[in-house]
């Protein structure tokens, strides 16, 4: 009688508890990442398809490896410290980026200014590096920090170059947000908003002044790649009335140029240019 044959390493591997344990921790992780904000156990566990007793088992052990966080108030669940450095480390790797963040100290020390990176995320421009000039006034910009379309400047130059579809749902939230606290003249029209966008199409630059923070001034250039695609954003940021703000001055020459240089690094051609 022939033996019966043996599974091999690798199917065991594959099959094993270990792997399934991870897989499932895996995703919850994705379950709570695509939540717009912390959340219950109820919700997480009926996104899962699982019982909460054993949703609640994983997601101990995440909170304790700190990829996830509860808080201790509502109970709610949200991503982890820990889940931000692996995600900043694997956006650190892409080409873009890397090519930026080599750019980044030199323009901090050349304009004297704060200056960040951010690209598009889950919920919209999110700030990856941030270098720290020696300024009058501190600024501190945390990394992971997610910057509104109509208030920053690297928002305005995702909204200018980002498909409407991309773009959406994050401006009809903020549209509504920012017509609930201004009236007549102020309120944010579709006209305004192609006026931000024509605007940063024919500067190539975009500028915001004390919108999200009232003392803070900023000015943003694309970076784009080989297909012509924003890749990232470079934002100088500095206190308002402290250094020149004009889509001429040398701070904006000088970030202008830091991001053509990036952008020709990786490919782009004449829309780098313009």
């Amino acid at each position: 009688m022939a033996r019966r044959s043996e599974p091999s390493k690798r199917n065991a591997r594959t099959r094993s508890p270990g792997n399934s344990t991870i897989a499932t921790g895996a995703r919850l992780l994705g379950v709570v990442a695509g939540f717009d904000g912390p959340t219950t156990l109820t919700r997480i566990a009926a996104k899962s398809e699982m019982l909460p007793s054993r949703a609640y088992r994983y997601l101990r052990g995440l909170c304790d490896a700190g990829l996830l966080e509860q808080e201790s108030a509502s109970g709610r669940y949200d991503l982890g410290p820990e889940m931000l450095n692996l995600g900043l480390a694997a956006i650190s790797r892409i080409d873009p980026v890397r090519q930026a963040l080599a750019a980044l100290p030199r323009l901090a020390e050349e304009t004297g200014l704060a200056a960040l990176i951010s690209v598009w995320g889950s919920h919209g421009p999110t700030v990856i590096r941030c270098e720290h000039a020696n300024l009058m006034a501190p600024i501190r910009i945390r990394e992971g920090l997610i910057l509104p379309l109509l208030q920053t400047a690297a928002g305005n130059l995702f909204l200018a170059h980002e498909t409407p579809a991309m773009t959406a749902e994050l401006l009809a939230r903020e549209v509504a947000e920012w017509n609930a606290l201004h009236k007549g003249k102020n309120r944010m029209t579709a006209d305004k908003i192609e006026e931000i966008k024509s605007g940063v199409a024919k500067r190539g630059l975009a500028r915001t002044i004390g919108l999200r923070t009232p003392i803070h001034a900023n000015l943003a250039a694309p970076v784009f790649g080989h297909d012509g695609k924003l890749e990232l954003a470079i934002t100088v940021i500095g206190v308002k009335g402290t250094f020149n703000t004009s889509f001429t001055g040398p701070p904006a020459k000088t970030l202008l140029a830091a991001a053509r240089e990036v952008s020709h690094k990786l490919g782009a051609g004449e829309t780098a240019d313009a």
